[in-house]
């Protein structure tokens, strides 16, 4: 009989729970569609590799070196030397520094999971801080950070005192390009190449893409030293970006640019030596060419501007090629004014 009784409570029990869950009806209300994700294998598929020679490019170049990102903890450096820094600029937010800095990389330039296309952060025209502009197209970026972060005109003055830091900050190519921000004497014309005019400025050079990832593209060099396994040198030069149609035709080395039967960087690179050996003889410069200017010297605004001239056109780093008339005007002027010749014809290298 216990059995009995057992068996039909547990009949009863079960009986219950299914009429507990026939009452309960799970009916599908909404149908979430979740989309493949196609939109990333745009980029990341196995057939779309330009991402991976844009990798391979960077990791040849300063940014991807990581050797500047040692200023990421100061605010006044992080817009420019960390991405934090540039991102927080790009958005129109309060730079920070960073404990943890990352060098200027692919996220620093591009959002592409953010905007879903890889177009440019920073859209601003390329404006130096004297207020001359040029709209330089994708080169814009460029400017932001590659400029001499000084303003000529109010920092070249009364009688400024020299130091070891005086003078441009280091990357000065855009004033250069755009043909700005160097200490102009009364007297003398300034001309200035027209590269600022090139569709996208420092991109269209700079970017060249070869078949290589040393230089162009991504790693952003024109120049690149290979060692060999021996221990030997080899200069990889990305000549080809100066030998487009409407150019300076095939070279083989970017000295043989020049105009009027002058090679541009032959020229320049005597001018440089010629206006040293004038400041060093004025005291107001040491160490020739790998120098600096003579600290706790105080100076005249044009004899500091004669400092300024050349610190523009060394940091620059190509030799006048940014600007062949702007770069050697502003050396012959300050040659010419520390002679005190103004205006006098200075001398430059004929190229061979």
């Amino acid at each position: 009989m216990s059995v009995l009784k057992r068996t039909l409570a547990l009949a009863l029990a079960l009986g219950m729970i299914a009429m507990f869950f026939s009452a309960c009806e799970r009916n599908i209300t909404r149908v979430e569609e979740v989309a493949a994700p196609v939109n990333c294998f745009e980029c990341h598929s196995d057939q779309n590799t330009f991402i991976v020679a844009a990798y391979e490019q960077w990791k040849n170049s300063v940014h991807g070196s990581s050797l500047n990102i040692d200023r990421g903890g100061s605010e006044g450096c992080a817009g420019c030397h960390i991405s934090e820094g540039f991102v927080q600029r790009a958005n129109g937010e309060t730079v920070t520094g960073s404990d943890n800095p990352t060098p200027i990389h692919c996220f620093t330039c591009h959002a592409p999971h953010s905007n879903g296309d890889f177009g440019l952060r920073w859209n601003q025209v390329a404006t130096s801080l004297t207020g001359d502009s040029f709209d330089l197209g994708n080169g814009n970026i460029c400017v932001a950070c590659h400029q001499a972060r000084k303003d000529v005109n109010t920092y070249v003055t009364g009688r400024p005192k020299l130091s070891s830091h005086w003078g441009p900050h280091h990357s000065v190519q855009g004033d250069n390009l755009i043909g700005t921000n160097g200490y102009e004497y009364a007297g003398f014309t300034y001309e200035r190449t027209n590269h600022r005019a090139v569709p996208d400025g420092c991109v269209a050079c700079h970017m060249k893409t070869t078949s290589n990832s040393v230089v162009g593209g991504h790693s952003w060099n024109m120049e690149y030293e290979l060692r060999g396994e021996g221990g030997d040198i080899e200069v990889v030069k990305n000549t080809a970006a100066c030998s487009v149609p409407g150019c300076h035709g095939a070279i083989d080395d970017f000295s043989e640019i020049g105009f009027g039967g002058y090679s541009v960087q032959d020229s320049v690179d005597v001018l440089i030596d010629e206006l040293i050996v004038l400041l060093e003889g004025a005291g107001l410069w040491e160490g020739g060419m790998d120098g600096e200017p003579m600290p706790n010297v105080t100076t005249s605004a044009d004899s500091a501007g004669a400092v300024w001239n050349l610190l523009m056109v060394k940091e620059d780093r190509s030799h006048g090629v940014h600007n062949a008339k702007y770069m050697m005007g502003m050396l012959q002027s300050a040659i010419m004014y520390m002679e005190g010749n103004l205006p006098q014809t200075s001398s430059v290298a004929r190229k061979q």
